[in-house]
């Protein structure tokens, strides 16, 4: 994954907004689910929406969420 990448912002109404420039650097974890929510990375917002990007255009899913959120602390209603 190239390091140089930048993070761009789309305007538009069919799709969030990436985050604002000044979030890139933010810490994220990056999970998968099976039978539960499973974390595979933790990295910085900026890397972890190209790797997004690369698990999509291969057919994988992955979600991103704040370092210090664990999704499995919720109901099943993310699933």
């Amino acid at each position: 994954m190239d390091s140089t990448a930048k993070v761009q912002t789309v305007d538009s109404s069919w799709s969030l907004p990436l985050p604002l420039k000044e979030y890139a650097m933010s810490r994220v974890t990056v999970y998968f689910y099976s039978d539960r929510w499973v974390p595979i990375k933790y990295c910085s917002l900026e890397k972890a929406i190209l790797l997004h990007q690369k698990a999509y255009l291969e057919g994988k899913e992955i979600l991103l969420f704040p370092s210090d959120l664990d999704p499995n602390q919720f109901s099943n209603s993310f699933n």
